[in-house]
């Protein structure tokens, strides 16, 4: 009888610090100077063929937990495992290389993260000479022609250099590269957050329709609730550096519980004008040197008592099977079980 299947993605407890400046400590185990804890204890599992978007505003930490996922960052403290092996202790090329080749990333600016001097056939091919997946230069070219055709680009395009493209096709581009290594695993950075609007919907429908045929776990970052709906499954919602809701994406966004959720899906436009009352997000992020003692979205909460400032606020699991960390609603549901 075979066992539990392990997720495709988990992350544990990831914790990620930067210093705020380079000076050197002379005395050992003294620290160099202030830190910025830029993620905070975060937790959450992804299966395959799973999407799960981290949503939040600038500075909240979700793009550095893409970058410790994909390995450009190491993590302080957690770990991420990628079926079942903890990636974060592995080191050296000869053992990361595996690993590479399963998780791949779609960056933000499509006009940045591809070679100006390199054709289009060229970007896509390197993946494939990289990790050894074509016997042939002639196979290396067909599996290239096969990628522009899966995004939707023509096979005479990989003769071009970036700069003859727009900004929809560029990011068409990087996502054959990612694919070219054949992943079980997408991280999207924001990966449409540089394109026109109308060319937005175009990307995301891409990446739902290469999802759902190839079977890939997708990590997607961004900081538009709206952006990320339709290509959902999962969404956690993170705030300073920690996940403060997490959950179905049809669950969240039918009954969102943390206020701050709420009050991101309160900037959504309501096209349907149904008249309902709204409370847009007031006050800023808080400095992230100091954060705020507490529940660290307590300066902004509309339901802020006396304990949200002293007390930092469990992940409480409700029936739904979202969590979410916020006094009130573990008040509410009278329970802290962690997610």
């Amino acid at each position: 009888m075979n066992g539990p299947t392990k997720p495709l993605l988990q992350v544990h407890d990831l914790y990620k610090a930067f210093p705020l400046s380079s000076g050197i400590s002379l005395m050992p185990g003294r620290a160099k100077g202030p830190t910025v804890k830029a993620v905070n204890g975060v937790s959450f599992e992804v299966d395959r063929g799973q999407a799960l978007s981290l949503v939040g505003e600038s500075g909240c930490g979700k793009s550095t937990v893409a970058k410790l996922v994909t390995g450009l960052h190491r993590p302080d403290a957690g770990y991420v495992s990628i079926n079942g092996t903890n990636v974060t202790e592995l080191s050296g090329r000869r053992q990361l290389r595996p690993f590479g080749r399963r998780l791949q990333m779609v960056f933000q600016d499509p006009f940045a993260s591809l070679n100006p001097r390199w054709r289009v056939g060229e970007i896509i091919a390197e993946p494939i000479h990289a990790f050894s997946l074509a016997a042939s230069r002639a196979d290396v070219s067909r599996r290239v022609e096969e990628l522009l055709i899966q995004v939707g680009l023509s096979t005479a395009d990989a003769g071009k250099y970036p700069h003859e493209f727009s900004g929809g096709q560029r990011q068409r581009i990087s996502i054959a590269r990612a694919l070219a290594s054949e992943p079980e695993f997408l991280v999207c950075d924001e990966p449409t957050s540089a394109l026109d609007v109308s060319v937005q919907a175009q990307i995301l429908n891409l990446l739902k329709d290469l999802q759902d045929r190839l079977g890939l776990g997708l990590l997607f970052i961004s900081h538009n609730l709206a952006v990320v709906y339709h290509v959902s499954d999962l969404i956690g919602i993170m705030y300073l550096g920690r996940l403060v809701e997490f959950g179905r994406a049809d669950e969240i966004f039918a009954q969102p519980q943390h206020p701050y959720t709420r009050l991101l899906l309160d900037t959504i436009p309501d096209l349907e004008m149904r008249g309902r009352s709204r409370a847009p997000i007031s006050g800023e992020v808080p400095n992230p040197i100091s954060p705020p003692d507490g529940c660290v979205f307590n300066p902004r909460c509309p339901l802020a008592r006396d304990v949200c400032r002293t007390e930092l606020p469990p992940m409480v699991t409700m029936p739904s099977g979202t969590s979410t960390a916020c006094h009130a609603v573990a008040n509410r549901w009278g329970t802290s079980e962690a997610h």
